[in-house]
């Protein structure tokens, strides 16, 4: 299938994740199809598309949770398609699922050191990200609200300082207040070190908003990238592609 864009051709990046030609699934059935897209430096790049159309699935897939078929996952240039889960969180790849599945029986202070490791996020960092998670350092993870086991689940990948954030619907079922605090903590992960965020979100106004670049999925394959600043613009382009209006 052919990928529009709303934008010429960008010029050479450097390319923290690509992905190219995936094909993968869940056993011998195959969700992705020949996908290709690609992580810059620094930016945060938004995954779009109507539901079951593979979103969550690709960030299954970069992580290594996925049946793969075919194609590449480039880490740096390095393939990470053949290493298990663990091995590339190990590399560089962090990831905060749906569920969020934070340690019950384990502190907040505790699940954030329990998976530390060497950089610039270490707890002091979270804390000033996360200023509520100072608070309730000493509860453990089932005495906590929705939003701050989200925000713990986010300061625990943070804690592993990767390279590549993925970030599957962050905001989903969280307050008003919490999503704005969601939100807000993102940007400020933008604009601080060389971490690069994958941002599968449905709030598609929010997300275009708080990210540099956008794709669209549908049956699993990227049929659109360009700009997020362009895409919120272009209703009809976002009626067409998401069936949602504005």
């Amino acid at each position: 299938m052919d990928i529009e864009t709303t934008t010429s051709p960008a010029p050479a990046a450097d390319f923290v994740l690509k992905l190219q030609g995936v094909c993968a699934g869940y056993g011998a059935s195959r969700v992705l199809h020949e996908l290709t897209l690609d992580l810059r430096e620094s930016e945060t790049l938004v995954v779009m598309g109507r539901n079951g159309v593979g979103k969550t699935t690709l960030v299954e897939t970069i992580m290594g949770l996925t049946q793969h078929h075919a194609g590449q996952i480039l880490l740096r240039g390095k393939p990470v398609e053949r290493l298990q889960a663990h091995e590339r969180n190990r590399a560089g790849i962090a990831w905060v699922p749906q569920q969020r599945e934070v340690f019950p029986s384990l502190t907040v202070e505790e699940n954030l050191l329990v998976v530390a490791r060497e950089g610039e996020w270490n707890l002091e960092r979270v804390y000033g990200l996360f200023p509520r998670l100072r608070e309730r350092r000493d509860n453990y993870g089932d005495q906590l609200s929705g939003g701050e086991q989200q925000m713990l689940a986010l300061g625990r990948a943070l804690m592993t300082n990767p390279q590549v954030l993925l970030l599957d619907e962050p905001v989903e079922g969280l307050a008003p207040l919490v999503v704005q605090e969601m939100l807000t903590a993102i940007d400020r992960m933008r604009g601080a070190g060389r971490m690069s965020i994958l941002l599968v979100e449905q709030k598609y106004e929010q997300a275009l908003a708080h990210s540099e670049r956008c794709v669209v999925i549908d049956h699993g394959s990227v049929v659109h990238e360009g700009a997020s600043r362009d895409m919120l613009a272009d209703h009809a382009l976002i009626e067409r592609l998401l069936g949602l209006s504005h």
